[in-house]
């Protein structure tokens, strides 16, 4: 094998510079020779394999763009390796160039047919051989392009579909799993707006070093607002990144990072323009689904309302009612079996009016505007602690608590959490319920009382001294007692405002039943 070097024409293969060229030849001063002259046209990976078994067996891990292949080799020629490669790749994913001295019509005609791109015969000449790649290369180019293409394509589509069909439970998840497969992947990951170091929806393997690479490429901590970046690997077990942002229609939502594995094609600039594409339009839908959400949430919150309103001003009030009638036979009885029964029937009544006032209150607790109002710290509370008991509390909330400043509630707050961590520690009870209320005089009152083993010795009481401590900042007391039938009853009261400052509270009563 020669190579011609008075030839004039192209020598070089501009933007071909990543591309990983195949030499499968037995002839090892022939593949050196194939070797010089694309390395010194701009491709530097080249490499050569003289066992055209031991190519086959590399293949995954080599994974050329292009293959260079002699027909005539001892252990299986180039025809049995044409067959079987494109029995799993086809020619435009991987072309093949066939390189032989072997130049009869018999030969052309069962290398295209079993697959060859391309026929070139020794001696080379190296201005065509250049070409031959060049082009070859090229078409793989345009072609993998072009799937790209329609796989962001596909996946823009599929999301809109998803989020405008109402289908799609959790969209930010979802525009990672669509941007992991198109963009072929190792992961996805959507980075909060105004915060690198916090991560979203997460899709693909989550790694110490992965999120190293996630916040690297979020460069100088900052989301890139205004601009897509193609970042290579800021870790070693991270390939080549892209960062782009994902607009909203007045806000920025975050920025979409996606990583593929080591080793991987870095990201080429059309293909970050389809990246940024595919968030653009991913933002605007995903606005629209938060919209969608929004005005269902709103629905079913007004509805919730209606059904709470009619709870009370109708079903509570003729229960009320019926409950005073049936109080009034019960007196004018006098005492006698009768008259106990109808009492029982009333203290039955009080329990499903409760159990109604329960339900009200799960109705329009939707309605606390943040997550700082006291029926809400206090339902945390409870929820937090639940883990720690046998049973989750039975939660009551009565009369006006939304308007308790903050600084109460802090305290009132910090009470439950001692009276309830006291009850996990020593109490060793089946059931708990915590009461939290106001009262009529203007008294804000916590009860927490347990089925437990009762009033312990000194050294419990000391424990309590927080409580009383915290009581007394509002002119308030905290009482420790045995329970009816057993257990501890806690009663911490304190203040809601001076005497002279108090107006009348509601007489409303609102219970939640946990």
């Amino acid at each position: 094998m020669t190579g011609s070097t008075g030839s004039t024409g192209p020598t070089a293969l501009p933007g071909h510079a990543g591309a990983r060229v195949v030499v499968v030849d037995d002839n090892e001063p022939s593949a050196r020779l194939v070797q010089a002259l694309l390395g010194r046209s701009g491709v530097p990976d080249v490499q050569a394999v003289a066992d055209p078994r031991d190519f086959l067996a590399r293949l995954p891990q080599l994974a050329p763009h292009l293959v260079l292949l002699d027909l005539h080799m001892p252990g299986l020629d180039g025809y049995a390796v044409l067959e079987r490669l494109r029995e799993h790749v086809g020619p435009a994913d991987l072309p093949v160039l066939v390189l032989t001295a072997d130049t009869t019509r018999d030969a052309t005609r069962r290398a295209l047919e079993a697959g060859a791109n391309d026929f070139l015969t020794k001696p080379l000449d190296a201005t065509e051989l250049v070409l031959r790649v060049r082009n070859l290369l090229d078409a793989r180019a345009m072609h993998v392009a072009l799937l790209r293409r329609n796989r962001w394509l596909a996946a823009s589509g599929e999301l809109s579909a998803e989020l405008l069909s109402g289908e799609c439970a959790e969209p930010l998840r979802r525009v990672c799993e669509l941007a992991r497969d198109a963009a072929e992947a190792q992961f996805a990951v959507l980075v909060d707006a105004g915060a690198p170091r916090r991560t979203g929806p997460w899709c693909g393997e989550r790694t110490e070093s992965a999120a190293r690479a996630v916040t690297a490429a979020c460069t100088g901590g900052t989301l890139p607002a205004d601009r897509s970046a193609a970042v290579p690997g800021l870790d070693p077990d991270v390939g080549p990144l892209v960062t782009v942002p994902l607009p909203g229609r007045d806000r920025l939502l975050g920025a979409l990072v996606i990583a593929r594995s080591v080793g991987a094609e870095p990201f080429a600039p059309g293909e970050v323009e389809l990246v940024s594409g595919f968030a653009a339009q991913a933002g605007v839908a995903v606005e629209l689904a938060e919209a969608r959400a929004e005005q269902a949430r709103m629905l079913v919150l007004s509805d919730r309302h209606r059904i709470a309103r009619d709870l009370h001003d109708q079903v509570i009030q003729r229960l009320f009612a019926t409950g005073l009638r049936l109080q009034h036979v019960a007196d004018r009885l006098g005492p006698g079996g009768l008259a106990e029964q109808l009492t029982e029937h009333v203290t039955s009544l009080d329990e499903t009016i409760n159990e109604i006032r329960s339900t009200i209150f799960g109705l329009r607790q939707p309605s606390y505007a943040g997550p700082d109002r006291l029926p809400n710290r206090m339902t945390e509370l409870v929820d937090e602690i639940t883990e720690i008991l046998e049973s989750a509390p039975e939660l009551t909330f009565c009369g006006e608590l939304d308007e308790v400043d903050d600084d109460l509630a802090d305290d009132v707050v910090l009470a439950g959490r001692e009276a309830l961590t006291n009850v996990a520690r020593h109490a060793r009870a089946h059931a708990v319920a915590v009461t939290l209320g106001t009262t009529d005089d203007g008294w804000l009152r916590l009860e927490v009382r347990d089925d437990g083993v009762g009033i312990g010795a000194t050294e419990r009481r000391s424990g309590l001294i927080n409580l009383y401590e915290r009581a007394r900042r509002h002119g308030g007391t905290c009482r420790v007692s045995p329970a009816p039938g057993g257990g501890t009853q806690l009663e911490w009261r304190a203040r809601l405002q001076p005497e002279d400052e108090r107006q009348g509270s509601s007489k409303e009563t609102i219970v939640n039943g946990r």
